[in-house]
């Protein structure tokens, strides 16, 4: 009997742990695109706001994807707008960086904040800026991004749209004030 109970008492540790490495069901079913799948996991009590083992959330798989349907659901569903992966960056950050107007408007209205930093310092302005994202840059900059903000190497959001080598997105932010 005493033998039985270590031995279950042994296994318990390692069945925690490899659960702990299996991603969630909502993380699965975003990952396959599978709108269907994650409306019906979040009505019965899925968590919006899973995270894989490297922190990435449910949220910014859907906004890697491109795939504006289901940040609409994630966030209906309540995924928080503004949770980081492990890195500090925010969905904001990450849909500024991929460019896609759509969800940054979608990320503002559900209250993402427009100049919030990752680790690094980096504003989602200056993640569109280093990737010539003028259409992201604009609707930023209409939300009140802040242009004269610096990460922590010094570098402005202009200074990134420098680099990216992309004179529409320079043009821009001098448009909006940035010398």
């Amino acid at each position: 009997m005493a033998t039985s109970l270590l031995c279950a008492a042994a296994v318990t540790p390692a069945r925690a742990q490899i659960s702990l490495l299996k991603p969630s069901e909502v993380i699965v079913a975003v990952g396959a695109g599978d709108v269907d799948k994650v409306r019906e996991l979040l009505a019965h009590g899925g968590k919006p706001d899973a995270t894989d083992i490297r922190g990435t959330t449910a949220l910014i798989f859907a906004i890697k994807a491109g795939n504006g349907e289901l940040v609409a659901v994630l966030l209906a569903g309540g995924a928080h707008a503004g949770m980081t992966d492990k890195e500090g960056n925010t969905p904001l950050i990450w849909a500024a960086d991929g460019g896609d107007a759509g969800i940054v408007r979608q990320l503002l209205t559900a209250r993402a904040k427009v100049n919030e930093e990752n680790r690094q310092g980096l504003t989602p302005l200056m993640a569109a800026a280093r990737n010539g994202r003028t259409e992201a840059m604009e609707v930023l900059l209409k939300a009140g991004a802040a242009i004269d903000k610096t990460d922590y190497t010094g570098r402005d959001a202009l200074a990134w749209a420098a680099d990216s080598r992309t004179p529409a997105a320079a043009a821009l932010l001098r448009q909006f004030g940035a010398h």
